[in-house]
């Protein structure tokens, strides 16, 4: 692991870990929690959420062009960790190809320790882009998962 291009996020998240785990991976809750902004526009246009299975999610403001989001599930163990390949193409360009997202799902007293590890990120700019950028998508994760128990 190279500390110059990785990413750790770790959040508690107060719901248990199989709650999480199935807003990470199912369809209609990550139309939810993609979305930044009340009008932005989140088409899921591949999703199957097994290991070897593909995922291709365009998000974004209605009317502009998306940014797209697209890998293979790596690991795919419910309700505990998930890894997948992610390749990242932003309305400018490609801002990141072929890195790999480990996130674990850990019980701990009734909540969830989310762990988020972004890796072979092209750089420590484009790591601190996705730095700028997770915590949000975690942050409405965490408000769905725990609105819904």
């Amino acid at each position: 692991m190279n500390d110059d291009t990785t990413l750790r996020i770790e959040r508690l998240i107060d719901a248990p870990p199989a709650e999480v785990f199935k807003a990470w991976t199912t369809k209609e809750a990550m139309e939810q929690w993609y979305r930044d902004r009340p009008d932005d526009v989140v088409r899921i246009t591949e999703h199957e959420p097994r290991a070897g299975g593909r995922y291709r999610i365009e998000f974004g403001p209605a009317g502009q062009k998306p940014y797209v989001e697209d890998g293979v599930y790596l690991v795919f163990e419910a309700p505990f960790r998930l890894q997948m390949s992610e390749t990242l193409a932003t309305p400018d360009g490609v801002a990141w190809a072929d890195t790999t997202v480990t996130v674990l799902f850990e019980e701990d007293d009734g909540k969830t320790r989310l762990t988020l590890v972004h890796e072979n990120m092209p750089s420590k700019e484009a790591r601190d882009n996705a730095r700028g950028g997770w915590p949000g998508f975690i942050d409405r994760l965490a408000n769905l998962v725990v609105a819904r128990t």
